[in-house]
C-alpha cells in the first residue's frame, strides 16, 4: 500500500481540544471591565528567539490592541511600533495616516470581516478533489473529494507581516530600538488577539506563553468561542506538521506548511505574500508590504487599470454585513459610482445568500480616511441637492469635479471610504449554480463597465421603486462579554445619522438609539421601544422609554437629540464611550467658504432638537420619499424657508438613517430612513384634535378632577377673540402652503395641525396625510412603467379645497356653538338652525352664543349685557351667513384668500 493509499489519520483528538480550550478559559475570556472603561495601554506579547536571554526582544513582538491605541502616536512610538496590521472589517476612518507614513510605520490591513463564531479567521474547512491513489482508480475516472484545512488569506498576511518585521529586526544597527507590531481591531479584544496568537504560534511561540502574557495585561481578549476553536485546531496543526512532518500530513495541511517554512526562513530572505496598504493620493502604484520591486510580475487588467490611473481601489462599508475592497472608475458621475457600488454587493455578496436577491432602494454615503467616520455626506438627491454634494465634497475631502457632457464627474482618489446601507431587496428566483461564481473573465468585465457607465444595471429598470421589493434584514446575534459586537464590528455605531437639507451638514444622535419595529405594521406597540446601550447588549424598556411624541396611521414619531459632527470627532462627548473614541481634539463646528461666496453651506442652526418621522412600512417609507410627497416637500419648504418665515409650517431639518430591530427576533436588524423636523416644547404633542375635545367636553363626562379643573378653566377663558386668533392662524398656514407650492394637506383627522399651549398659533405636520393628502401619490407599479408625473394629476381628496369645503365649516361651528356642549349638542343645533327660518335660526345662534362666551351676564341687566348683546347679535349674523353661504360669504369655501377673509369679519368685542 502507498503512502497516498494509507488511512487519512483523524484530524483532532477532541479530548486534546476540550482540554485546550478549558486552558485557554483559564488564562483569558473573562468578562470585559464595566463600560464605560478606559482602555489606554495595549498588551505586549514579546517574542523570544531560541538562544536569547528571557528579557530579549530580539526577535520583536506583538501588540494587541484597539483603534483607540492605532490612532495615538505618541504611544506607538514610545512602544517602539514600526508596523500596524488592521484586523478589523476595513480600514478604520480616523487613523493619522499621515502620521503614521512620516514616523516611518507601516499600515497594512487584512479584511477580517466579522467578528462571529463562525467567522473563517484562521482557516476554513473545504471539500476537495481527492487525488487517486492508483492508476486503475484515475483511468475508471473515480474522483472522490475529502474534507482538508486551509489557512485563511487572514493568517497569511499576519504570518507575513510579522516574518518581515522580524527580518528587520535581524538586519538592524545594534543601536536601534526592536521593532514591533500593533495588530487592532475595533475593541483588541477578539480578531487582533486571535491573529496574534496564531501568528506567534507560527514562529514557534506556545500558545501558553501568549495567554499567560495576555491573562497579565488583557485578560479580556479571546471571549469569541469559534476562534478559541481554531487556535487550539491550529496549535493541533502545527505540533503534527512540526512533530511528525510526513509526506500525507505536509500535502493534507500544505498551506500551513508553507507558512511554517515562512515563518522559519524569516530571518533570512524576504517573503512573497502581498498585503493590501494605504498609499498617498497621489502615488498610483500598487504596494507590497515591503515594497519590494516586481520585476517578472504580469499584470491583471484590473491592476493595469490601477497602474494606468484609470480605475482606484476604495473602501466599501455595506453596515450589517462586511467590508470590502472595490475598483471603481478614478473619474465618472455620482450615478455611476453608485452602479459600481450597487454591482458589487450583488455580485458578491446577496448573489451568493442563503436567499439570493440584489439591491432595490439603497443610500450611499461618503467619508475619507483620515477624518472622523460620521463626517460624511450622502449622495443621495433626497437628502441634498447635487450642488451642495459637490462643494460639500471639496469644501470636506478636497474632492474635485468637472462639467463634462452637462454630467458631473468627481475625480475619486484610494482615501475614500463609501458606505453603502440597503434599505430594501429584490428576492432572486434560485440560488446561482456553482459554475456562476466563477469570476468574470476580462472581456465579460470590460462589458460590466461599460454597462454600468452607461447605466445599464441589472435589467434597466429603476429597482427603487420595483413592486417586489421587501425590506432588507441582516442577524446578528450579540455575546454578553463582546463589547458591542453589532455596534463596533459591522456598523460603526447605532447613533441615528441625519443631514441638513440645505447645507448637507452631517449629525448624529447625542446617544446611541436603535429602534424596534414589527412586521406587521399594524402592530403599533411593536413600533415604540427603544434602546439606548452604548458598547454592549441592547436593552429594549418598557414601551414609552423611546421618547415617543406620538403615533398615526403612518407612521410614530420620536423626539432625538443630534449634534453636528466634526472632522476631528470632537463632536463626541462623555456619551461615547472610550472604545468609539479615536483622536481627540478641540469642540469647534466647522465651516466652509465656498468658491462663490455662497454661505449656504453653514447652518444657522445649533444642535437639533428634532421630531423623528418613522413610516411603519417599506411601501409607505418608498412613497414619503418621492419628491412629490412629503420628503420632497420638506425639503423644498426649507429650501424656500423665506416663505416660511413665521414657521406656521412644520420646520423640518432633513432626512436620516437609523437602526431598528424586530421586537419579536431581537436578532433581526434592519435600516430605516426618517424624516426629522424640528421639536418645539410650546407645541409639543398637542394637536388641534386634542384641543377639539377638550374643547368640547362636558364636564359631567370627566372623571379625573384635576383634568376637569383645568378644562373648565380653558373653555371659561376662550372667547370669541380667542376663536378668531385660532382660526386666522390656521389659515395663515394654510396660506403658506399655497406660497410653497402645496396643492393640498390632508386635514381630515386633525392631528396634523399642533396648537401652541397659549392656542394662538398653530403649526401643520405630516403634509402628505396617509398618501392622500397634499400630493396624488403614484403607485409603484404605475412608476416602474414609466407613467406621467404625478403632479401633473388632479390631487385625490380629501386636499385643500375639500377640506376648505367642508372639514373647515365644521371646525368653525365646533368653536362658536360647542364650548362644553359636546359634538352632539353641535350637530342638533345646527340642523335645528338649518330647519328654522331665517329669523329664528339667528336667534338660536344668539341664544347659544350668550350662553357661551357670556354666561356671567347672562342672567344680568346693564350695560355689560348690552354691550354684550350688541356683540352676539353681530356674531349671530355673520356666523350664519357663513353656515348657509349667503351674501356676503356665498364663495368663502372657494379658495384660502377668500377664506381669510370672511374669518377677518368675524367680530370680536
Amino acid at each position: 500500500m502507498s503512502e497516498t493509499d494509507a488511512p487519512d489519520p483523524a484530524l483532532f483528538d477532541e479530548d486534546h481540544l476540550q482540554s485546550r480550550l478549558a486552558l485557554i478559559r483559564k488564562y483569558v475570556a473573562h468578562p470585559i471591565p464595566q463600560q464605560p472603561w478606559d482602555d489606554r495601554t495595549p498588551a505586549l506579547i514579546p517574542f523570544h528567539d531560541e538562544g536569547d536571554g528571557v528579557g530579549s526582544l530580539a526577535g520583536g513582538g506583538i501588540i494587541i490592541g484597539g483603534k483607540r491605541h492605532a490612532a495615538d502616536i505618541p504611544l506607538l512610538k514610545s512602544m517602539n511600533v514600526t508596523a500596524v496590521l488592521n484586523c478589523a472589517s476595513g480600514g478604520i476612518a480616523r487613523l493619522p495616516m499621515d502620521e503614521m507614513k512620516e514616523c516611518g510605520i507601516r499600515y497594512a490591513f487584512t479584511n477580517c470581516r466579522q467578528d462571529s463564531y463562525t467567522y473563517p479567521l484562521l482557516h476554513e474547512k473545504k471539500k476537495v478533489p481527492k487525488r487517486p491513489g492508483n492508476l486503475q482508480r484515475m483511468m475508471e475516472g473515480k474522483h472522490e473529494s475529502e474534507e482538508r484545512i486551509i489557512c485563511s488569506q487572514h493568517l497569511e498576511v499576519s504570518n507575513s507581516l510579522f516574518a518581515d518585521i522580524r527580518r528587520q529586526n535581524s538586519a538592524r544597527d545594534a543601536k536601534q530600538p526592536v521593532g514591533n507590531v500593533l495588530f487592532f481591531c475595533v475593541a483588541g479584544q477578539n480578531r487582533s488577539a486571535a491573529l496574534a496568537a496564531a501568528t506567534m504560534m507560527l514562529h514557534g511561540k506556545s500558545l501558553e506563553e501568549v495567554l499567560i502574557q495576555c491573562a497579565k495585561q488583557r485578560p479580556f481578549v479571546l471571549e469569541n468561542v469559534g476562534f478559541q476553536r481554531q487556535l487550539v485546531e491550529l496549535e493541533a496543526i502545527v505540533e503534527n506538521l512540526l512533530g511528525r512532518a510526513t509526506d500525507v500530513l505536509q500535502d493534507r495541511f500544505s498551506s500551513h506548511w508553507e507558512l511554517l517554512k515562512q515563518a522559519r526562513q524569516s530571518v533570512s530572505r524576504q517573503s512573497s505574500k502581498r498585503v493590501r496598504m494605504m498609499v498617498d493620493d497621489e502615488d498610483e502604484d500598487v504596494m507590497s508590504i515591503t515594497s519590494r520591486p516586481r520585476e517578472s510580475l504580469t499584470h491583471t487588467k484590473s491592476e493595469r487599470e490601477l497602474l494606468t490611473g484609470t480605475k482606484v481601489e476604495i473602501e466599501l462599508l455595506i453596515p450589517g454585513l462586511c467590508t470590502m475592497e472595490v475598483r471603481i472608475p478614478k473619474e465618472c458621475t455620482i450615478p455611476t459610482l453608485k452602479r459600481y457600488l450597487v454591482h458589487h454587493a450583488n455580485e458578491d455578496l446577496l448573489k451568493y445568500d442563503a436567499k439570493p436577491a440584489k439591491v432595490a432602494k439603497s443610500w450611499v454615503v461618503l467619508a475619507k480616511f483620515g477624518y472622523d467616520d460620521m463626517y460624511d455626506i450622502p449622495l443621495e438627491t433626497e437628502a441634498v441637492e447635487l450642488k451642495v454634494q459637490l462643494k460639500r465634497m471639496k469644501a470636506m475631502f478636497g474632492l474635485t469635479s468637472r462639467l463634462k457632457n452637462g454630467e458631473h464627474y468627481v475625480t475619486w482618489n484610494e482615501r475614500c471610504r463609501f458606505a453603502l446601507c440597503i434599505i430594501s431587496i429584490i428576492r432572486l428566483p434560485k440560488v446561482p449554480s456553482a459554475t456562476s461564481m466563477v469570476s468574470s473573465g476580462s472581456s465579460d468585465q470590460m462589458k460590466i463597465d461599460v454597462d454600468l457607465a452607461n447605466g445599464n444595471s441589472d435589467d434597466g429598470m429603476d429597482l427603487a421603486m420595483h413592486p417586489d421589493q421587501v425590506p432588507w434584514t441582516f442577524v446578528h446575534e450579540e455575546r454578553p462579554n463582546a463589547p458591542a459586537t453589532l455596534l463596533e464590528n459591522t456598523l460603526g455605531s447605532t447613533h441615528l445619522r441625519a443631514w441638513d437639507f440645505v447645507t448637507g451638514e452631517a449629525l448624529a444622535s447625542k446617544l446611541p438609539i436603535v429602534f424596534s419595529f414589527a412586521d406587521d405594521p399594524r402592530d403599533r406597540r411593536a413600533f415604540m421601544s427603544v434602546s439606548r446601550s452604548a458598547n454592549a447588549l441592547q436593552k429594549f424598556h418598557a414601551p414609552g422609554e423611546g421618547d415617543i411624541l406620538g403615533m398615526g396611521e403612518n407612521a410614530v414619531v420620536h423626539r432625538v437629540q443630534l449634534s453636528f459632527t466634526k472632522s476631528d470627532g470632537s463632536h463626541r462627548d462623555e456619551n461615547w464611550t472610550t472604545v468609539n473614541v479615536g483622536l481627540e481634539n478641540g469642540t469647534r463646528r466647522e465651516s466652509f467658504d465656498s468658491e462663490d461666496g455662497d454661505e449656504s453651506l453653514t447652518s444657522p442652526e445649533a444642535d437639533w432638537d428634532a421630531a423623528v418621522k418613522r413610516p411603519f412600512s417599506l411601501s409607505k417609507m418608498l412613497v414619503f420619499l418621492q419628491a412629490s410627497s412629503e420628503a420632497g416637500l420638506a425639503k423644498r419648504l426649507r429650501l424656500a424657508n423665506l416663505l416660511n418665515s413665521d414657521r406656521r409650517v412644520l420646520y423640518f431639518y432633513g432626512l436620516g438613517i437609523g437602526l431598528s430591530t424586530n421586537a419579536y427576533n431581537t436578532k433581526e436588524f434592519k435600516f430605516e430612513l426618517m424624516l426629522l423636523a424640528k421639536y418645539e416644547e410650546d407645541f409639543a404633542t398637542y394637536t388641534l384634535r386634542s384641543f377639539m375635545e377638550e374643547y368640547l367636553a362636558r364636564e359631567d363626562t370627566i372623571a379625573d378632577e384635576v383634568q376637569r379643573q383645568s378644562i373648565h378653566k380653558m373653555q371659561s377663558e376662550f372667547s370669541i377673540a380667542k376663536v378668531k386668533v385660532l382660526l386666522v392662524s390656521l389659515l395663515n398656514a394654510f396660506r403658506d402652503l399655497t406660497l410653497m407650492g402645496v396643492q393640498a394637506f390632508d386635514f381630515n383627522h386633525l392631528n396634523n395641525v399642533l396648537v401652541s399651549r397659549d392656542y394662538q398659533s398653530v403649526r401643520l405636520i405630516d403634509i402628505d396625510g396617509n398618501a392622500q393628502g397634499s400630493i396624488n401619490y403614484p403607485t409603484l407599479e404605475s412608476v416602474s412603467k414609466g407613467n406621467v408625473s404625478p403632479r401633473h394629476r388632479i390631487p385625490q381628496k380629501p386636499c385643500l379645497n375639500v377640506d376648505l369645503n367642508v372639514l373647515l365649516p365644521s371646525v368653525i361651528e365646533q368653536l362658536i356653538l360647542g364650548k362644553g356642549r359636546g359634538k352632539g349638542f353641535v350637530s342638533n343645533t345646527r340642523s335645528e338652525i338649518w330647519r328654522a327660518s331665517e329669523e329664528d335660526g339667528k336667534s338660536k345662534v344668539r341664544e347659544v352664543l350668550m350662553e357661551n362666551f357670556y354666561a356671567e351676564v347672562n342672567g344680568t341687566e346693564g350695560e355689560q349685557k348690552t354691550r354684550a348683546l350688541i356683540h352676539v347679535a353681530r356674531v349671530a349674523e355673520w356666523f350664519y351667513a357663513l353656515m348657509k353661504k349667503k351674501s356676503p360669504w356665498t364663495n368663502w369655501t372657494h379658495d384660502i384668500y377668500d377664506a381669510m377673509r370672511c374669518i377677518d369679519h368675524l367680530p370680536i368685542s
